[in-house]
């Protein structure tokens, strides 16, 4: 079974899935200080409108996010697997995680999501990857949960 490679893309709806819930925090942030300065800028001096160019600039990224979202869309994605890591490479970017470090595999709708003790989150569609396959990738769950419960002599 190892070492295999997935290459699938992801779908604007997919992204938006994974890719907006760090943003959450930024978008009420942006929100509420919007809300704020229009308020001050009708109530006391246009000058407060000013104050509507800080949350582009500070959360440059999530502009950028949306952005590419909008005009690119799918994001093609590339996963290789071998005996102890997991290499996913997207658009110029390429991270690469040990697998002993997952500690979840699920599925919701149409998607299988791996989750890892570093923070990464990896998203493939359920049509790109076979049962063998995640079956790999959940075996170092359960390694990692049998290792969690082992009893302390």
């Amino acid at each position: 079974m190892v070492p295999f490679r997935l290459t699938f893309t992801l779908s604007r709806r997919q992204r938006l899935a994974v890719e907006l819930m760090p943003w959450l925090p930024a978008i009420a942030a942006s929100l509420g200080f919007t809300i704020g300065a229009a308020f001050l800028a009708t109530n006391a001096s246009p000058r407060f409108l000013l104050l509507l160019l800080i949350p582009p600039v500070v959360y440059r990224g999530l502009i950028a996010f949306v952005f590419d979202l909008v005009v690119r869309g799918g994001l093609p994605v590339e996963v290789s697997v071998d005996e102890a890591h997991c290499e996913i490479a997207t658009r110029g970017s390429r991270r690469t995680f040990a697998l002993a470090g997952i500690f979840q595999v699920f599925k919701a709708g149409e998607t299988w999501t791996v989750l890892h003790l570093d923070g990464s989150v990896l998203t493939i569609p359920a049509n790109a990857v076979t049962r063998e396959q995640i079956d790999y990738l959940r075996s170092f769950t359960q390694r990692a949960a049998s290792a969690r419960v082992e009893p302390q002599s």
